[in-house]
């Protein structure tokens, strides 16, 4: 099977990185996942390359959810790829709307939680880039997925 080669800004573009996989190779995805079953909702998680991938799937209400952040240690997938060929999950909040990325980006809006002191990038694509510091690189991702995906 060929492998998938997915960049952070098609996640961020396709609003998802499910979005971004034929149904075969989301198949192959959750199999390879860690599944964790609780009460409410089931939790898949997966590292591939440098990504730990969280998919929360809620039992009842439709608010199931992505998040993509970097990882400690990489793990290589024989099936899929993803790539931060941008240096998005590298960059600060100052410097990642000041480059010529966002204009490869979905359109957006800056949101400031002023009680956390946490700072988002909301793409009209439904992805978000969660900053807690923003001279630091962004925490996670964090899509959340309109439609049931299992």
């Amino acid at each position: 099977m060929e492998m998938l080669n997915i960049d952070i800004i098609d996640i961020i573009n396709n609003g998802s990185f499910l979005k971004c996989l034929s149904s075969l190779k989301r198949d192959i995805f959750f199999h390879c996942c860690q599944i964790e079953t609780m009460k409410s909702a089931t939790l898949y998680t997966a590292k591939i390359g440098f990504f730990d991938i969280e998919i929360g799937i809620y039992k009842k209400e439709y608010n199931d959810y992505e998040i993509i952040n970097l990882s400690d240690d990489k793990k290589d997938s024989n099936y899929i790829a993803i790539h931060d060929m941008h240096g998005i999950m590298t960059m600060n909040f100052n410097n990642i709307l000041q480059s010529n990325i966002i204009q490869l980006l979905p359109e957006y809006k800056v949101n400031h939680i002023n009680n956390i002191e946490q700072m988002e990038i909301c793409f009209c694509s439904g992805s978000t880039i969660i900053y807690q510091d923003t001279d630091l690189p962004p925490e996670i991702i964090s899509n959340t997925l309109k439609s049931p995906i299992l």
